[in-house]
């Protein structure tokens, strides 16, 4: 009876409604959530301009109906990590990873291009002082080269 479905349609591994093929990236990524708390997205964010972007839940990060997840206490402060690559025409690549916790942000700006980077050096005070306006007590920038990563290793 399913012979007269949309062949853009494929139906979920143990039958019922199917999903369209546009939406499975959707679904995959609310399935990764559920094993892992690290949301990725990578995709052009406007003509020409690419962007990948990692979000890391903190281990204690409560999810609706998940009441083992919390600390007893409550005093233990969580920490967001993120990281976003960009790609763009005029800057080249460029790295930023952020570590949030509580009033203190943690920024690493990386460059491989060193116009880039000189750029981003120049901004560092001003972005300093736009967080710090923001609320955010501790604010540490540290822009540097972006040097080639050894395969199987992070940045810290």
């Amino acid at each position: 009876m399913r012979e007269g479905l949309d062949p853009s349609l494929r139906a979920r591994a143990g039958g019922g409604d199917p999903v369209h093929e546009n939406l499975q990236g959707v679904v995959r990524h609310q399935l990764e959530m559920l094993v892992s708390p690290i949301l990725r997205w990578e995709g052009d964010v406007w003509s020409g301009i690419f962007m990948a972007l990692m979000i890391q839940l903190p281990a204690g990060a409560r999810r609706e109906g998940d009441e083992s997840s919390q600390p007893d206490d409550g005093t233990q402060q969580e920490t967001w990590h993120s990281e976003m690559q960009l790609s763009v025409p005029s800057l080249g690549e460029i790295r930023v990873g952020m570590w949030l916790q509580d009033q203190h942000v943690r920024l690493q700006l990386l460059s491989r291009d060193e116009a880039s980077l000189d750029l981003l050096q120049a901004g560092v005070p001003e972005l300093e002082r736009r967080l710090r306006a923001a609320g955010l007590s501790t604010v540490l920038i540290d822009a540097r080269r972006w040097e080639q990563e050894i395969p199987g290793t992070t940045h810290d």
